[in-house]
């Protein structure tokens, strides 16, 4: 019989691969066990009929959540007359308390840095990078001046970032605008 998510390896043997004693992979395997997280079945030998290695199962996760609901389908018919709806039209909504996120991420971020950064970060990240390149731009250089020298050089720094040249992101983007706004100050570029 085949097990998904099922591991054949004896105690002993992931003991010698983790440098741990057989003792302690079988107390986190009773503990594994107690959590749900895995399921040990017992293999009995076809041949000679003694235990034979424990099959580990990994058990999938389920949500508490999702497991208590109950879902409850129902078809509809498609009609032309309107619905009657329980919950306020759109025009009467406090338009403060509901603001759709993506139209939050645009809030103060200049249309340069929204552009290049946007297709790789959302929400807190391209807030983070955004604030990486304020603070790395020196305050006398508009980025709306030089749009062009901005964005080729946050997507030079994102595009080495996942080529793998460079490991830390953060501290290569802050060191490349700091060097570029500076040479446009000093009028290099």
């Amino acid at each position: 019989m085949k097990y998904s998510g099922a591991s054949h390896l004896k105690a002993q043997t992931i003991a010698d691969a983790l440098d741990v004693s057989d003792r302690t992979v079988r107390r986190v395997l009773k503990r594994l066990e107690a959590l749900f997280i895995i399921k040990r079945i017992v293999r009995i030998r076809p041949k000679s009929g003694g235990h034979g290695a424990n099959i580990i199962q990994i058990l999938p996760f389920v949500s508490e959540r999702l497991s208590e609901r109950e879902v409850d389908v129902k078809a509809c018919q498609a009609t032309d007359k309107a619905a009657d709806s329980e919950y306020e039209p759109l025009y009467k909504r406090d338009t403060y308390t509901y603001v759709l996120e993506s139209a939050g991420e645009r809030n103060n971020i200049p249309e340069v840095l929204h552009t290049v950064l946007s297709p790789f970060y959302r929400g807190a990240n391209l807030r983070k990078y955004v604030g990486i390149v304020f603070r790395a731009k020196t305050p006398k250089i508009r980025l709306e001046s030089h749009a062009d020298e901005f964005k080729a050089c946050i997507s030079d720094c994102i595009r080495r970032y996942k080529n793998g040249s460079i490991v830390n992101l953060d501290g290569y983007m802050y060191a490349a605008v700091r060097k570029l706004s500076r040479n446009l100050f000093i009028g290099v570029v």
